[in-house]
């Protein structure tokens, strides 16, 4: 195509059109769409930084597989149900017999609960022995004696296996010997490991804790509840060895129906021996009544015998009911009276003598007392669970204080309040029975008091007969009960090994730990996004600058370049596209554009070298002038010399003609940067660019300078202010834009108008595919000439 056959111009807008095309795009309002913006813009960021989040969520899925398989295994729950005789409501007058339940519901769980019971399990399970780490099979045949010394040992077999040493986590050596013989008999254990399991080189460490630690462990862990009725005992255990857990559970379900029945047999042992020590005392009463009674009768007969005549045949009663019932009242005033002394001498001693109940007891009045009979009974049924308790229980254990409590209660408050009332009780009654006496018969005062006394001594005969005989009734009860006693608690469902787990929180952790690696992936990548002042988005030019994209140039491989000249089609079809745009954002008259970027490596030279290929494609006399005095290079792109050139035609030492060379391109011409000098960018600031300018405007329809960065100098502000329009070349991920943002606030305050800036090296499928001007199948088909239809690049050097 020639000069004079120029293609005719579109029809170009009016000026103030023109300049509002090239002006920035307005903002949108700050609320208008942005929440969706900065969605699009995390995506963006999560998509350039894609490497760096799936590297953190795969590493946090990782660990939280790692942590869910060591630190949060699965755990099995394992159940076992005992069944609870509860008696049914006795009546408060059945005697002194302890049928052998616990007081109170609670008793049965504070019983599963002590050393008794899980102490014994933890010896039988094994539960001592924990923290094992090596091969396990030298310990299967692990014990511990009596007493055991606690901590974490190391048994390591020397290189030969003929010795073996026991060290303590200090590395102080515990013992020392032969294989096949015992190991830590000094520190407690029972332990000879089975021939051929400690192997050379073997090491194995494990801790050992005591057996009471053992059970707290265990009472912790250990759940046990029972139904509103109190029938059943239901035991929970959990832990991550569904076996271990099973055989635990079924050993503490084992030994508390035993340790229950064990119980029982020994308070019903302990009432025995209660009842038998009264009884003794009631038999020893009535020896004694009847040895008063025979020594009356024998004084009696030796009275008789001297000249006193009887006052009633036989010492009976006479026949007179008069004289019966006054002689009745006589009696049992007596009875009160004596009853009443005793009671108080009874309290006097206190109950420290220990002889209260024994002494109480043996008393007619306070047998015939409903309420001081029963607290008699209630004190020694206590007093029984007491000593059975005592036998298996420290002094400190709940179930002792709680019975030994109740029992203090009775002995020390209760029945001394009783015995109290009922000596006030027997002093009143003998004053009433002295008065109903005085006033029947005055006559029969002079009654001998021999049948008094006889009456008395019979009747206390016959009451220490009828006490024996309680007691009698009573103990053989007990005894009855003791040699037929059963237990009250039965194992009736013992625990199966799960097979299920019932926490498994290793699916939760994995997906929990898999959002936070994602969480702290996708924050990691929008705060390194943040910090990044390159460009990436086209909010950053559109919004954050304000600037109109005039084009996008693609990504163009260096390799491939030279191989297949036809990958170069999409970055001329881009070329073709800017250069339209940039036609008819400037304006009426000549295009004279000063094209920069922010920094170097964003592609500028590039840019405007090809930009000016475009426009000499399309038929426009088009100047590239080499405005970079400082580290101009396009005079090796188009191979043609860099001197004489910008400078040397600034200074006036060479002429327009000599300065500007035709390149190979045909309608473009070269104007190199010229003869470096310390003077160069002054010459650029100086007013003789402007004349420069305007010699050249008249000849050519296009003028592209290609200048230095903006960070290098105000070349880029001077050149921009001589042409009075500027391009930006942004590259996408190199170019700074904080320092492009500052520069344009600079530039603001020049009369230079920014048309636009042009995106270079985009990839495919980026977020700029909509400015794109290439489509797949659309190229053109005619061939150019062989100096056209290239994409210029300047050589590589090393």
């Amino acid at each position: 195509m020639t000069t004079g056959s120029l293609p005719a111009r579109l029809d170009t807008p009016k000026a103030e059109d023109r300049n509002a095309v090239a002006r920035p795009a307005p903002a949108l309002p700050p609320d208008a769409g942005d929440w969706l913006a900065d969605a699009q813009r995390y995506l963006r960021s999560v998509r350039r930084h894609k490497w760096l989040v799936l590297s953190l969520t795969l590493f946090a899925t990782a660990a939280g597989i790692e942590l869910s398989v060591y630190a949060l295994p699965p755990n099995y729950a394992a159940r076992a149900t005992v069944w609870i005789q509860v008696p049914a409501h006795q009546a408060r007058d059945e005697g002194p017999i302890w049928s052998g339940h616990l007081p109170i519901s609670s008793g049965w769980i504070d019983l599963i609960r002590t050393n008794i019971v899980l102490e014994e399990v933890a010896r039988r399970e094994r539960l001592y022995l924990v923290n094992v780490s090596g091969d396990s099979a030298a310990l299967t045949s692990f014990a511990i004696k009596e007493r055991v010394r606690p901590g974490t040992y190391l048994l390591a077999v020397d290189t030969v296996g003929t010795g073996f040493t026991l060290t303590d986590d200090a590395g102080a050596v515990l013992d020392r010997g032969a294989v096949g013989d015992s190991i830590g008999a000094a520190l407690g254990f029972a332990w000879v490991p089975p021939e051929g399991v400690l192997l050379a080189g073997h090491v194995v460490e494990f801790t050992v804790t005591t057996p009471a630690e053992a059970a707290t462990r265990l009472r912790r862990e250990l759940k046990v509840s029972s139904d509103m009725d109190g029938n059943f005992l239901r035991l929970e255990l959990t832990g991550p060895d569904a076996a271990g857990v099973t055989g635990t559970v079924n050993a503490v379900a084992s030994r508390f129906v035993a340790a229950a029945a064990d119980l029982k047999r020994d308070n019903l042992t302990q009432l025995t021996g209660i009842l038998g020590a009264q009884l003794e005392q009631a038999q020893a009463r009535l020896r004694s009544a009847e040895t008063a009674l025979q020594r009356f009768r024998v004084t009696a007969v030796t009275e008789y015998a001297e000249g006193a005549a009887p006052v009633t045949p036989n010492m009976q009663y006479p026949q007179d009911p008069v004289f019966a019932g006054l002689l009745d009242l006589k009696v049992r005033r007596g009875d009160l009276l004596r009853d009443r002394a005793a009671i108080k001498r009874i309290l006097a001693q206190g109950p420290e003598s220990g002889l209260m109940v024994d002494a109480l007891a043996t008393l007619a009045s306070v047998e015939r007392s409903t309420e001081l009979s029963q607290a008699l009974r209630d004190l020694t049924a206590k007093q029984a669970v007491l000593r059975a308790l005592r036998v298996r229980y420290t002094a400190e254990a709940p179930a002792v204080r709680r019975v030994a409590a109740e029992a203090a209660t009775l002995e020390r408050q209760t029945i001394p309040q009783l015995a109290t009332g009922l000596a006030r009780e027997l002093e009143r009654r003998a004053a009433e029975l002295g008065q109903r006496a005085d006033s029947v018969a005055r006559d029969l005062r002079r009654i001998p008091p021999l049948a008094v006394e006889e009456t008395r001594l019979q009747r206390d005969v016959t009451q220490s007969a009828q006490t024996v005989a309680n007691l009698q009734q009573h103990y053989e009860e007990a005894r009855l009960a003791e040699a037929s006693s059963i237990p009250d608690v039965r194992f009736v469902d013992p625990a199966l090994e799960p097979q299920e787990p019932t926490e498994n929180w290793a699916p939760v952790l994995v997906l929990f730990t898999l959002i936070t690696g994602l969480g702290a992936g996708v924050g990691s990548a929008v705060a390194l996004d943040h910090r990044d002042r390159r460009v990436h988005d086209p909010e950053d030019i559109t919004r954050t600058m304000g600037l109109t994209i005039l084009g996008v140039v693609p990504h163009l491989e260096r390799k491939r370049r030279a191989k297949q000249p036809e990958d170069g089609l999409p970055v001329l079809e881009a070329m073709r596209g800017i250069c339209l745009n940039v036609l008819h954002s400037h304006g009426v008259g000549p295009v004279i554009v000063t094209v920069t970027s922010p920094g170097r490596a964003d592609g500028k030279s590039f840019v405007a070298s090809n930009l000016a290929v475009a426009f000499a494609d399309a038929g426009y006399r088009t100047l590239l002038v080499d405005g970079d005095v400082r580290c101009g290079r396009l005079h090796r792109t188009l191979k043609l010399p860099r001197r004489p050139g910008l400078t040397d035609l600034l200074q006036g030492r060479a002429s327009k003609e000599q300065a500007v060379q035709l390149s190979a391109y045909g309608m473009l011409s070269f104007l190199g940067c010229g003869t470096r000098t310390h003077d160069g960018p002054a010459l650029v600031s100086s007013a003789a660019l402007p004349r420069v300018l305007a010699g050249l405007r008249s000849s050519y329809h296009a003028i592209i300078i290609d200048s230095s960065p903006l960070a290098a100098g105000a070349d880029a502000f001077a050149l921009g202010t001589g042409t009075g329009t500027l391009l930006l070349v942004l590259r996408t991920g190199v170019s700074d834009g904080g320092l492009a943002l500052a520069k344009l606030e600079v530039m603001s305050r020049l009369p230079i108008r920014v048309l636009g800036a042009v995106l270079n090296d985009v990839r495919g499928g980026s977020l700029y595919r909509d400015y794109s001007y290439y489509l797949e199948g659309y190229e053109t088909q005619d061939e150019p000439d062989e100096a056209r239809g290239q994409v210029l690049r300047a050589p590589e050097y090393p």
